[in-house]
């Protein structure tokens, strides 16, 4: 994965050309139940867009069998990381974040870090749990 690397909160924060991850332990999550757009997550909810399906510039749309399992979130004392295992897996501690600005305002450092995309949080695919 090609991405410059900075750091937040003394951890390794990666930024790629269109996606943030950071290096955690289990301890620094904190497994907060968080509000997007209409919805309150919890830990474990696995989300599949984030945004307006028909607005892929400024969502997180997800391809059919994918999925970003909520985990909780992550805070440096001034900004709030929201913590998502990608298909649930979070290899090496690596896991994809979003700055949480509000319930309707997500943001990401896109390009290596030299800007920075928002994602209108205006709905939230939560996939049910399979019994």
């Amino acid at each position: 994965m090609k991405a410059a690397v900075s750091d937040f909160g003394s951890k390794d924060f990666f930024m790629t050309v269109n996606a943030n991850f950071i290096r955690l332990g289990q301890d620094d999550i904190r497994e907060d139940f968080l509000h997007i757009a209409d919805k309150v997550i919890m830990p474990g909810d696995r989300i599949t867009l984030i945004g307006k399906a028909d607005r892929k510039a400024r969502s997180i749309h997800l391809n059919e069998s994918d999925f970003l399992e909520y985990r909780g979130t992550f805070t440096d004392g001034f900004h709030t990381l929201a913590v998502f295992a990608v298909n649930g897996s979070a290899p090496e501690g690596l896991y994809e974040s979003f700055f949480y600005l509000d319930h309707k305002q997500l943001c990401i450092m896109t390009n290596y870090g030299q800007s920075a995309t928002d994602i209108q949080a205006n709905e939230i695919h939560v996939l049910e749990e399979i019994k």
